[in-house]
């Protein structure tokens, strides 16, 4: 089994458990009932985590639209690099937040740690596309 995919409440956990498996993937939740109980716990154990069998990661993965990845790294569609990291709130989200306004979505971004290129990534197709300069 290979951890696929960590939440911060265990809710969220069991809506991904239930859309893998109702595409065939069998998944199991691990530490659900820890950090149901102790939710202030949930970052030091890393989350309530979502397992796969070994050969279902890749199907788990495109099931779920996460990004795609070569060697289980996002890779910049600029330059090639696999040297990169997910943002998943922007300036304007966070501000927002922070004031006590919730914004219902999300933009998914990467930034490339090579050239300095962000770019999106789309949520339905799962692949990177280029930002506007």
């Amino acid at each position: 089994m290979k951890t696929i995919a960590a939440f911060s409440k265990p809710e969220e956990a069991h809506l991904a458990r239930s859309r893998l498996e109702g595409s065939g993937i069998r998944a199991h939740v691990r530490d659900e009932h820890t950090i149901g109980l102790y939710w202030l716990y949930s970052n030091a154990l890393g989350g309530v985590r979502l397992d796969v069998a070994d050969e279902d990661v890749e199907r788990a993965q495109e099931v779920l639209g996460f990004p795609p990845t070569e060697a289980g790294l996002l890779c910049c569609p600029r330059c090639g690099s696999s040297d990169t990291r997910m943002r998943e709130f922007g300036l304007f989200t966070a501000v927002c937040v922070g004031l006590g306004f919730v914004l219902p979505s999300m933009v998914r971004r990467a930034d490339c740690r090579a050239c300095g290129h962000p770019f999106k990534v789309a949520r339905t197709s799962g692949m990177p596309t280029p930002s506007a300069p």
